[in-house]
């Protein structure tokens, strides 16, 4: 199997000031994920959740059980757009400067 590179790119919505700690963190846990989802195949949350949830828990405990929950539903959705797009023979720009802003 080739290797491929994924890009993590996602956007945020806040209101206030949020430590910049807790976003590298969920960066961590969403990176192991999609690593998980890739080496095994894992393309449905559930599985993905039964294959990495507790053990996430178990290595950030300070951090919310919503955290690891919504990052494993994120990663499940990025990886199987991945594929989708791949099987399509599309894949989306490298990045968002490259377009053409109206």
């Amino acid at each position: 199997m080739p290797l491929e590179t994924v890009k993590l790119t996602a956007s945020f919505k806040l209101d206030g000031l949020i430590p910049e700690t807790l976003f590298s963190t969920y960066r961590e846990i969403l990176e192991e994920l999609l690593n998980c989802a890739w080496e095994k195949g894992i393309t449905g949350f559930e599985r993905l959740k039964a294959e990495k949830y507790y053990e996430l828990r178990a290595r950030y405990p300070s951090l919310p059980s919503h955290y690891v929950y919504t990052a494993c539903q994120m990663a499940c959705s990025i990886y199987k757009s991945f594929r989708k797009l791949k099987r399509r023979g599309w894949r989306r720009p490298r990045s968002q400067s490259s377009r053409r802003r109206s």
